[in-house]
């Protein structure tokens, strides 16, 4: 689900479902954004930034500042910054390699 924002019910259905979320820079600025992503499953969360038509601030995001969410989700799920990395990196690699 692209930059999940509705209600924690629906959001816990989603993660029964199976379903990803891509999470980027401008979601996790707000606290109801960050409050989700917390929530999301680490093994189905991938970053992007919908760049260059999203912006943080008055600056477009562009698609390599993808892995700038690393910071905030490695707080959020309470892991260092190599491992909230290391999983987003997983979760992409898992995802291609699906058949």
């Amino acid at each position: 689900l692209h930059w999940y924002s509705g209600a924690l019910g629906t959001l816990e259905d989603a993660c029964k479902l199976g379903c990803w979320f891509s999470v980027g820079p401008a979601m996790l600025a707000g606290e109801k954004g960050r409050r989700l992503a917390a929530r999301m499953p680490m093994d189905r969360v991938l970053p992007e930034t919908d760049g260059p038509f999203a912006k943080l601030g008055s600056a477009p995001l562009m698609p390599w500042q993808a892995m700038d969410i690393s910071h905030t989700l490695a707080e959020l799920w309470g892991v260092d910054l190599q491992h909230a990395r290391a999983q987003l990196s997983a979760n992409l690699e898992r995802l291609l390699n699906k058949s």
